[in-house]
């Protein structure tokens, strides 16, 4: 073959790969094209960067700043404003080249060949899937997590009190940080590493208070993780990572392969905890799992299985080995049973998922926001509503929606506020809105039930006369018409009687 064509191949053909995987995920119908499905933090960021484009009210006057997604979906909302599918092929390629940054590093620590299987595995994943779907930060977390290591590679390689590469970290440590609490790994791991190896010291003191002011800022600016379910079941998180995040119903958890995938990622870290804590990426992935476990969601599911998978592939090719024999079965033939077992499952799972988005299953939260999309839809009508997923609740709506009122209100500040909406939405269950809810259970005069489900309630105020969809409607009567008076009739009628 001619070598400018092997060299061309061997140069580009991961973009290659990505656009025949990004391709059948697309053309098979794995990734949802609509509004729905979205996480909080991506709806706001998108949000953000469409109401700038189109010249609309900015969102942070109500929302809040939105995490460093934002920043990712610039382009997105410069040249393809309002296109969901636009967003959904960036989100794409991070995950992708996320995944083939994660490559390069495991291959150091676990060999090409098990960091090879397992980042195939990653990529067909229905936790990844899900993640990308939903617009999570799963995929930003590994594309994050990949490029810290390879920019500690590059400052230690040309240090410098205040060099571009210094503020390349800096920077990247306050980025992550507005992502999720487990991102907190990276700024901890950097700064374990250098107390424990470093270069000069005056460079390591210029480390640290970069550092310290980036998360700072970072945790001030976008005032913490305000939309992360804290103390979350971390079993639920990795049974519904394994379904792609859609659930055919509210009860349905896959607790039996939750506990398995917990179980095999405790035993790996036990089993491989001298790797992990020897290398800056490894302790970077213990530190990010242990303490994205007070907050489990999609995003934590996705890097515990990553762990699963490069610590798992290892030890497969490792006990296959143990045989001593030279033949196929003998060195790769357990493996080759495990992977093709596990590419059977995954391919079920993304089968379900797709048949999901087909036939519109909605999660219970999305199910309360689609009700809230319907009252939306008769531009004849006011509508202005208050969610508790106002960026998701906008996207469907696509009109006003704000966040909920304070639950510190007392009630006649929070009547005074309920008679400039028409609408809410949330879960009282919820402990955060739970005093909220109470409050308005007490003032049955100023709102309507619409919809209770298992996702939350749908509210009307009566303070406006809306019409409402979801209502069973009234029969309006005719007032009766007077009857003509005849000419001998000096009567008066009921409208000239006072």
């Amino acid at each position: 073959m001619n070598p400018a064509v092997v060299q061309f191949v061997s140069r580009f053909w991961v973009f290659g790969a990505f656009a025949v995987w990004a391709g059948a995920l697309l053309g098979f119908g794995v990734i949802r094209l609509d509004t729905f499905g979205l996480e909080e933090g991506s709806a706001r960021a998108l949000l953000l960067n469409w109401a700038v484009s189109d010249n609309l009210i900015n969102t942070v006057l109500t929302m809040g700043l939105p995490d460093f997604r934002a920043l990712l979906f610039v382009p997105v909302g410069m040249y393809w404003a309002g296109n969901m599918l636009a967003a959904k092929i960036l989100t794409l390629g991070i995950g992708f080249f996320g995944v083939a940054l994660l490559y390069r590093w495991a291959s150091s620590l676990v060999g090409s060949e098990a960091a090879l299987v397992a980042s195939a595995l990653l990529v067909v994943s229905p936790a990844l899937i899900g993640q990308i779907d939903a617009l999570g930060a799963g995929p930003f977390l590994i594309l994050g997590f990949a490029l810290g290591v390879w920019l500690d590679k590059a400052y230690r390689a040309n240090p410098g009190y205040f060099g571009g590469w210094y503020f390349c970290q800096v920077l990247w440590i306050g980025v992550l940080v507005t992502l999720h609490p487990m991102a907190l790994a990276y700024p901890a791991a950097l700064a374990w590493r250098w107390l424990k190896h470093p270069d000069e010291r005056k460079t390591r003191r210029h480390m640290f208070v970069g550092i310290a002011i980036a998360t700072t800022l970072a945790l001030v600016l976008t005032r913490g993780w305000s939309d992360i379910g804290w103390l979350g079941n971390p079993i639920k998180a990795l049974g519904n990572a394994t379904m792609g995040g859609v659930q055919m119903s509210a009860d349905d958890v896959r607790w039996f392969i939750g506990t398995l995938v917990a179980g095999m990622g405790l035993l790996l870290l036990v089993l491989a905890r001298k790797k992990l804590t020897t290398d800056f990426g490894g302790t970077m992935l213990v530190l990010s799992i242990a303490l994205g476990s007070i907050a489990a969601d999609g995003a934590w599911a996705t890097l515990v299985i990553a762990l699963v998978l490069y610590f798992g592939v290892e030890r497969l090719i490792s006990i296959n080995q143990m045989y001593g024999k030279r033949s196929f079965i003998g060195q790769r033939g357990l493996l080759t049973v495990i992977v093709f077992l596990t590419c059977t499952w995954f391919m079920v799972e993304a089968k379900a998922h797709a048949a999901a988005i087909t036939l519109e299953i909605l999660s219970p939260q999305d199910e309360l926001i689609r009700l809230l999309g319907v009252e939306a839809s008769h531009k004849d009508r006011p509508f202005r509503a208050a969610s508790q997923w106002p960026g998701r609740s906008m996207l469907v709506a696509k009109r006003d929606v704000f966040p909920l009122p304070p639950a510190s209100l007392e009630k006649e500040e929070l009547r005074k506020a309920l008679k400039g909406l028409t609408h809410m939405a949330f879960d009282p269950f919820d402990k955060r809105y739970k005093p909220l809810a109470d409050k308005l259970a007490d003032m049955v005069e100023s709102t309507e039930t619409l919809a209770l489900q298992k996702g939350g309630v749908l509210l009307a105020t009566r303070d406006n006369t809306v019409k409402l969809e979801l209502r069973a409607p009234v029969p309006e009567v005719a007032p009766a018409a007077a009857a003509p008076k005849a000419d001998n009739d000096t009567t008066p009628s009921a409208t000239e009687t006072k």
